[in-house]
């Protein structure tokens, strides 16, 4: 007796903790969720394979329970922190392709057809989650996305079959996140503020030009064992695309060394315009070191600057973290001539590729030189540390 009255109490005190933590763990409800087709438009311009979340597995399309629950490739905990746990989830869109650096401050989904009354008389507070991916998404089962909060909107208004989403602070596109998920719900953790601005590399002007177009001069006196035509243009080759996915990532800027006086928390975006393949032959037992100052002129350039002219170049003496050192550079709109000064060419050349980009502040920027400064860490970029050592290669004349 004494025996199953223990059992008794034990199944009692489990009922009752179940009982009390089903009560305090909240999660979000889809018990009102409807799919409402149509498409997702971001300041106008129509996201890439955009669409409404079904409300479970049974429905058409990716399942909104997916993504609160979790799976295989998505971790529900960091999602449902996103919306919050009181959430009462109406229904949701998803959307891929906005370019890296877009401002966004209006957020509109089409419908296909009518809007649901529930959705159409209610109020509501839209929260637009970024999907970001660890490592690569098919990878492995527990290489998995994680959502951040980035934005909530002020209310959502009924325009005819159009509901927009004016976002209470305007926020970035960032090149490291997969897609944006538009979550329409009452409840929740109510409106917090967003993701600070974080500076962005713009790729989306980035063009080559062929070499022969590409003009390179250089000030005299050089250094002593080089001449004007010992420095040439060549083709980036096989680094065209190592450069267009480096300069699609926004961890490019953690590998560069700005000048003296650069004041990086006031770094807003780089956008990068172009690169052009720069040698110059040298005997590194006989030249000297010193400052080169070049002059390039780009046949048909298309480029333009609208804040402060850069050029990047790999520093080959920071292997093997391979990190960019940034000079300034001058830009004459009427001779297309674009000037900046390599300061201690030898460790940057025989075979170095420039990348040419516009530098955004929230105030105009005051460098002093080309030169190191910054932060030490690694560079990110690992798809140029691959081909470094031949970047960096000092090519002696025989």
């Amino acid at each position: 007796m004494k025996t199953k009255g223990f059992i008794r109490a034990v199944i009692l005190a489990m009922a009752l903790t179940m009982l009390f933590t089903t009560s305090v763990l909240a999660a979000p409800s889809t018990d009102n969720y409807q799919e409402v087709p149509g498409t997702v438009y971001y300041n106008g311009t129509e996201l890439s394979d955009s669409g409404p979340l079904s409300k479970n597995d049974s429905g058409e399309n990716e399942p909104i329970t997916d993504y609160i629950n979790g799976n295989d490739h998505m971790d529900g905990a960091s999602f449902r922190t996103a919306i919050g746990d009181n959430a009462d989830v109406y229904s949701a869109w998803n959307g891929y392709g906005i370019i890296a650096g877009t401002s966004i401050s209006l957020f509109e989904i089409k419908a296909a057809g009518a809007i649901p009354d529930s959705i159409k008389n209610g109020t509501f507070i839209a929260y637009i989650v970024k999907d970001h991916i660890v490592k690569d998404r098919w990878d492995t089962a527990t290489d998995k996305a994680f959502f951040t909060k980035a934005a909530t909107s002020k209310k959502a208004a009924i325009d005819g079959q159009t509901i927009k989403l004016e976002l209470e602070t305007p926020m970035t596109w960032e090149a490291d996140a997969s897609q944006y998920v538009i979550v329409l719900v009452k409840g929740g953790s109510g409106p917090t503020p967003p993701d600070p601005v974080k500076p962005v590399v713009i790729s989306k002007d980035y063009y080559e030009y062929p070499v022969a177009s590409i003009d390179v001069n250089v000030d005299e006196p050089l250094p002593a064992g080089i001449t004007p035509e010992d420095i040439t243009n060549r083709e980036l080759g096989v680094w065209s695309n190592i450069i267009k996915r480096y300069i699609s990532t926004n961890d490019t800027l953690d590998s560069i060394d700005w000048p003296d006086g650069f004041e990086r928390d006031k770094l807003l975006s780089l956008s990068a315009l172009t690169a052009v393949g720069i040698t110059i032959e040298y005997d590194g037992n006989t030249a000297a070191d010193g400052d080169i100052t070049f002059h390039l002129r780009i046949e048909g350039f298309k480029g333009t600057f609208a804040d402060s002219p850069y050029v990047f170049i790999v520093n080959g003496e920071t292997a093997p973290n391979h990190r960019l050192t940034a000079f300034p550079a001058r830009y004459d709109a009427e001779t297309g001539a674009l000037a900046f000064t390599v300061t201690g060419y030898k460790k940057y050349f025989s075979y170095a590729i420039p990348i040419i980009g516009d530098v955004k502040q929230k105030s105009a920027p005051t460098p002093e030189s080309g030169g190191s400064s910054g932060g030490c860490s690694a560079a990110p970029w690992s798809l140029l540390a691959i081909g470094a050592a031949y970047l960096c290669l000092r090519r002696r004349k025989k």
